[in-house]
């Protein structure tokens, strides 16, 4: 199920607009557990211990309905349809949200969970890679900014840390199928 769109977007103006936003003017929480079962079940109180044994890397969640957001959304929905001939009105944006990767941190294997993940990469200095297990063994792509990947919620995927001096940025949507 795993699909790759390179030049996503198109439009160098719009890309290079979200590539700075993204990477200079919207804040982000060292809060994300890309595999939660090991995460605190909060960082407040004083009796949650926070070192864990999963990687914590920073995140920021956007209101779908926010104008840019929504845009994105429903691009990556269009794409969706085009690409599993998935009618577009079936699906329900659960989440939109940055995962910020600084250099130095690794995303362990995991899974998004829900029906299907789009991972926009809006920001890559450095490059790396978005490695995949598949039936046939791992499957490995370069981050190239303005690409577009669509793959099953359920897929492992790990993004070992890039060499660079600035974070790499993502932005993810994770959709729900309405009425299988």
């Amino acid at each position: 199920m795993l699909k790759v769109i390179d030049n996503w977007l198109g439009d160098e103006d719009l890309v290079r607009f979200l590539e700075r936003q993204f990477m200079y003017k919207t804040p982000h929480y060292y809060i994300e557990y890309a595999d939660s079962t090991n995460a605190p079940k909060s960082i407040f109180g004083k009796n949650d211990y926070q070192e864990t044994d999963s990687q914590i890397f920073y995140s920021t969640d956007f209101n779908p309905e926010e104008l840019i957001i929504k845009f994105i959304v429903i691009k990556a929905m269009e794409s969706i349809e085009e690409l599993y001939n998935i009618p577009s009105y079936k699906l329900i944006c659960e989440r939109a949200h940055l995962t910020v990767q600084h250099p130095g941190q690794d995303i362990e294997p995991h899974r998004d969970g829900g029906d299907i993940t789009a991972v926009y990469t809006a920001a890559c200095p450095g490059g790396g890679e978005f490695i995949f297990d598949m039936e046939h063994g791992e499957e490995t792509f370069e981050f190239e900014k303005n690409r577009l990947f669509v793959f099953d919620g359920k897929q492992t995927h790990r993004a070992p840390a890039a060499i660079a001096k600035r974070p790499r940025i993502l932005l993810v949507m994770k959709f729900g199928i309405a009425n299988k």
